[in-house]
């Protein structure tokens, strides 16, 4: 049987393939790179990633694994070069109507994997012939907004087996200066709780006037420790040291911090966002933007929800979940 050639697009992965790399990424870029390494390792896949243009050469093999560059302006002469049968986005861009349309003219296949609750709006993923929902409430909307065909494929995450143990030092938020992420909520609740410490890990987003604004607020805290960007190969350590993972956000999609922190026996306090109600379901933490002192009031507790995130990550988000991929990327080329 012909392997089923497959192209991911995400142009801030790069970073992800580079040790101790300080450039940007986010969850999308963590997800699509994850994902593409471990399909390669399929013999009935032949799999490429498209990305950003860091200095890198045109073609990079890693392992099985094709990483390609493009400038933007030769980002059309990229796809029809890799040639693929499907092409897979994710995160909401210019670029998921091009690939769309793309895909449409020259009878290729197009994957759309969501990043966020607010995709499920966008009348344009239509153009897509199969979504990927990362829970259950994506894919309940999704079929009522856009009646489409829909794939459930829980954001993954590779566990290790083997942890040194830390102890727990901290209170934790890891984002983005984004206005909907609400950082200045945790500096807010650093500057209410001087007995605390705490650590805010806050690269910048598009607002290059709120980071600055939240690095100042931040800095002028003598309890709260600002870090502006930690590399991949580091971050785990951060969340192993904490006592919780705090999410201010307004909304998300399956915050890939959740992951992380499970991944380090963490519990979650989250303002708002409860993906089909894991948190409280399953004993990871608590969900309410004034339940700080309850969380931590019990520390047996807390331990027990670090223990019930981790058995959650471990049970729901482990690699056995690209076996649903897998068998999609073969039907859909039949």
């Amino acid at each position: 049987m012909k392997p089923v050639k497959i192209c991911f697009i995400s142009l801030n992965s790069y970073p992800l393939f580079i040790k101790n790399s300080m450039d940007y990424f986010g969850g999308a870029e963590v997800q699509m790179s994850l994902i593409a390494q471990e399909l390669a390792k399929d013999k009935r896949f032949r799999v490429s990633l498209i990305t950003g243009d860091y200095g890198q050469p045109p073609i990079i093999k890693q392992g099985r694994l094709t990483l390609l560059k493009t400038k933007l302006i030769d980002f059309l002469t990229v796809l029809k070069t890799i040639d693929a049968d499907i092409y897979v986005e994710r995160t909401i861009n210019p670029k998921v109507f091009l690939v769309g349309w793309w895909c449409r003219l020259f009878k290729k296949k197009f994957i759309y994997m969501v990043a966020h609750d607010w995709d499920l709006n966008y009348s344009r993923l239509k153009l897509a012939d199969l979504i990927i929902a990362q829970h259950q409430h994506q894919n309940f909307t999704l079929k009522q907004n856009l009646k489409l065909k829909n794939l459930v494929m829980p954001s993954l995450l590779k566990i290790k087996t083997k942890k040194k143990k830390f102890s727990r030092q901290y209170v934790l938020w890891v984002g983005r200066a984004d206005e909907w992420k609400n950082p200045l909520d945790f500096i807010d609740l650093a500057r209410h709780n001087p007995q605390e410490k705490f650590v805010m890990i806050c690269r910048q987003g598009r607002n290059k006037t709120l980071f600055n604004f939240v690095k100042n607020q931040a800095t002028s805290l003598t309890n709260l420790n600002f870090v502006p960007a930690v590399s991949a190969g580091k971050i785990s350590t951060f969340f192993r040291q904490a006592k919780i993972l705090v999410n201010t956000s307004t909304a998300e999609g399956f915050p890939n911090t959740f992951l992380q922190a499970g991944a380090a026996n963490t519990p979650v306090l989250s303002f708002k966002v409860n993906p089909d109600k894991y948190i409280i379901k399953y004993g990871c933490g608590l969900v309410g933007k004034n339940r700080f002192q309850e969380i931590l009031a019990k520390p047996v507790r807390l331990k027990i929800m670090g223990q019930n995130h981790y058995q959650y990550v471990k049970k729901h988000h482990s690699l056995k979940n690209l076996d649903i991929l897998k068998t999609t990327l073969v039907q859909l080329c039949q």
